[in-house]
């Protein structure tokens, strides 16, 4: 009968150390010069005729992360070098509406990699 407090005790124990830090692939990143050689920075416009359309969703789905775009059209991601999917939702191309748009980036240390996603305004 000592097995009976036994599994409770196990529970909580995988409970405690499972609140430890994130395993996040998005690192948050200071002024620390070390960890900007580790990462890179995708940034992502969303645009029509070169001024940035506000609020549109933007997902990187590989670590799944989102944000929307700021008032510039701006939305910033600081994540470690690799290739990610980038997917903006509700862009209008033209004919038929289009729930999401993927664009392919790949991002290297210390570096900004750059997409621009066109949305036209005019085609709603």
């Amino acid at each position: 009968m000592k097995w009976r407090g036994f599994i409770p005790a196990m529970c909580a124990a995988a409970l405690v150390t499972s609140c430890g830090e994130s395993t996040d692939p998005v690192v948050p990143v200071d002024s620390n010069p070390a960890m900007m050689a580790q990462v890179g920075t995708l940034l992502v416009f969303v645009h029509w005729e070169g001024d940035g359309v506000a609020g549109k969703r933007v997902e990187l789905l590989e670590p799944h992360r989102e944000m929307k775009t700021d008032e510039e059209g701006v939305a910033e991601f600081v994540v470690r070098p690799g290739t990610y999917t980038v997917r903006v939702y509700d862009i209008n191309r033209g004919g038929p509406p289009r729930w999401y748009v993927d664009t392919n980036a790949t991002v290297v240390a210390g570096e900004v990699t750059r997409v621009e996603v066109v949305d036209c305004l005019p085609c709603v």
